[in-house]
Parts: structure tokens; C-alpha cells; sequence
């Protein structure tokens, strides 16, 4: 989708990639409150986080990088931690496990909501979500 270069309701020129009008403050037509849409797929996002959910891929798809190092680092700690013979490390693993699942299914919540923002700040919608 192109971003308008006008605001509809003043014909004030666009300033880069607002969201709104630097005139009047209306929204523009590609954006929801304040916020551009993002030009990654939902789609792709939402089946990235359903099947890799645990190792963080879609946040790096976003371009949440630092979301997604911190979400695969507690995989790999979890994984290495349920390998060990110490039963309180095997547990804290199985604990980390939970805490990832957990945080995924939040993720894909907002996901399902509109409420994610890929990593410049731009949010994350099917095309009949807008409100």
C-alpha cells in the first residue's frame, strides 16, 4: 500500500513516514492511531510464532532483534539446562521452558490483537483489522 503524500483533511504535505498530519494532527489513511502499518506479512508472523514461537524467529522476522537473541538465549539456556544430571537445574530448565511458552502465547495475543509493532515501531495487521 502507498503512503498518501497529503493529509486528507487539510492538504498538508507528509512529513518522511508520519502517522498523522503534522498540520492538523488527523490520521493518515495508512495509519492507525499514530502508528504506520508495517509491511511485514501478519501471516508470516503469526505462523512463524506458532511453530518457532519458543526460539523468538518471529521477532527477529519483525526486526525485533534484541527481543529475538533474548527469547532464543532462554531456549538454548533451557535446552542446556534440562541436559544436565542436577535435578534443581533440570527443573529451573523446565521452569524456563514454561516462561518462553507462556511469553509466546502472549506474543501471539498482541499478534491477534494489533497490538505488535515490528521493529520500527509500525504496527503488525491483517488487512481487514484496521479500525
Amino acid at each position: 500500500m502507498s503512503a498518501p503524500n497529503f493529509c486528507t483533511e487539510c492538504g498538508w504535505q507528509r512529513a518522511g513516514g508520519a502517522g498523522t498530519c503534522q498540520n492538523c494532527g488527523h490520521p493518515f489513511p495508512d495509519a492507525i492511531d499514530g502508528h504506520d502499518l508495517s509491511p511485514k506479512s501478519f501471516g508470516v508472523a503469526v505462523a512463524l510464532c506458532g511453530v518457532f514461537g519458543l526460539a523468538g524467529i518471529h521477532h527477529f522476522y519483525l526486526g525485533n532483534i534484541l527481543h529475538g537473541v533474548f527469547d532464543l538465549g532462554l531456549l538454548v539456556t533451557a535446552v542446556y539446562l534440562l541436559n544436565l544430571d542436577n535435578e534443581p537445574m533440570v527443573l529451573l530448565g523446565a521452569l524456563l521452558i514454561l516462561i518462553d511458552a507462556i511469553h509466546s502465547a502472549i506474543v501471539m495475543y498482541y499478534l491477534f490483537t494489533g497490538k505488535t509493532t515490528d521493529g520500527a515501531g509500525r504496527l503488525v495487521m491483517y488487512p481487514g483489522q484496521r479500525r
